[in-house]
């Protein structure tokens, strides 16, 4: 949704561990507030509805799994076998079991396509790419992190996730290297300055990116 509106900002103090610290806050002017809807407005809520239903009524499940991806990555199709052992229906998208609402679809259908495997560890997507891997947030403000191809998939997972982010781009210990960390793409607005840079780390080919991002679009 779009909104426009005039905005107050209001602020007051408050008593926090021994000193006076301002709180603020903006207000919309209701008589200022204009809100527009995208055209698709209400099939994407009837869409929302459907997976609400879907994710309570699976919901042990689905609790299951997200138990099991706080501590290790699976394979997504690991666990579309998970879930069909447990009753829950083959077309079901098990991306959304750790999809946040803020996350941008964009991203990760960018790099979905491009994966030979596809991983889900707590708030992420881990991608094993032809000839990289990528550890993905799909989030406006985050970023991509980008590995050399390891020899062993098991052993790279197995060693990310002993460590932090900040472990890695500060490379204590050396675990950066150890990983082949590449470096990242931050997320800006314009998803297509992040394909084609993703493109160029990754060493792929232009038509491939340019049928991606028509697939996507």
């Amino acid at each position: 949704m779009e909104v426009n509106a005039t905005f107050v900002k209001s602020g007051k103090y408050r008593w926090h561990r021994s000193d006076w610290q301002l709180v603020t806050w903006e207000t919309a002017l209701p008589s200022r507030l204009e809100i527009k809807l995208p055209a698709d407005f209400g099939q994407q809520v009837v869409a929302a509805k459907r997976t609400y239903h879907r994710f309570g009524q699976y919901s042990p499940s689905l609790d299951k799994v997200r138990f099991l991806i706080e501590r290790k990555p699976l394979e997504k199709a690991e666990i579309e076998r998970m879930l069909s052992a447990m009753k829950v229906p083959g077309n079901f998208d098990v991306a959304q079991i750790s999809w946040l609402p803020d996350y941008d679809s964009c991203f990760y259908q960018q790099l979905s396509r491009r994966a030979l495997h596809t991983y889900l560890f707590r708030d992420v997507y881990i991608f094993e790419l032809e000839r990289a891997v990528v550890v993905e947030t799909p989030q406006l403000g985050n970023a991509t992190y980008l590995f050399t191809k390891p020899k062993s998939m098991d052993a790279f997972l197995a060693a990310y996730t002993r460590v932090s982010k900040d472990d890695i781009r500060r490379n204590r210990d050396n675990v950066g290297e150890k990983l082949g960390f590449l470096g990242r793409i931050i997320h800006g607005s314009n998803p297509r300055s992040w394909a084609k840079e993703l493109r160029a780390r990754i060493g792929e080919t232009p038509d491939f990116a340019t049928a991606a991002i028509t697939l996507v679009a």
